[in-house]
């Protein structure tokens, strides 16, 4: 149970860095987004300052919001991506170390799919637990949040190398 809360955490940082780091992209697109110009033109002006907000706040609002926004949803599905290439790599490293290839169809490449996705649903999505997370580390120092940021990046490019190492393991067409 002990290994699992560590998974747990771990995924968590993980989804929160990817997050930040999408958060971070939105913000600096900002400035180039037609959309969010359209938000100068008067007329549109006047119709968000009747309702009492922006059409920046608006969007901003849509985008970055930690339950239902697209940004958390972008760093989730990166997430499951990310556990997928682990769990596909997993997969044809040991498939061609113990010589019983399984033909790589779609039902492997489904099931890993699924594997990915159930991992994350119980671990970091049910019942919100990723909220939890972020709120204990948004409490982080600049320093912790540079360190693992560094630390994600460093393990997604690991994994791509993990990745594209499995494909030697593949069987010949």
């Amino acid at each position: 149970m002990k290994m699992i809360k560590k998974i747990e955490l771990w995924l968590n940082i993980f989804h929160y860095c990817l997050y930040k780091a999408e958060y971070k992209r939105h913000m600096f697109t900002n400035k180039l987004n037609p959309f969010v110009l359209l938000g100068r033109l008067p007329v549109v002006k006047r119709k968000f300052e009747e309702q009492g907000t922006t059409l920046l706040d608006t969007t901003n609002k849509i985008w970055t919001d930690k339950r239902f926004g697209f940004g958390i949803m972008i760093s989730g599905a990166g997430l499951v991506i990310f556990l997928f290439l682990i769990i596909l790599s997993i997969f044809d490293i040991s498939n061609g170390i113990l010589k019983h290839p399984i033909n790589f169809s779609w039902q492997p490449f489904v099931i890993c799919i699924l594997l990915a996705y159930l991992i994350c649903h119980y671990l970091v999505f049910i019942g919100d637990k990723y909220i939890k997370y972020f709120k204990k580390f948004d409490k982080w120092t600049r320093k912790e949040k540079w360190k693992y940021s560094l630390l994600s990046l460093a393990i997604i490019i690991a994994v791509i190398a993990l990745f594209i190492y499995s494909f030697r393991f593949l069987p010949k067409l």
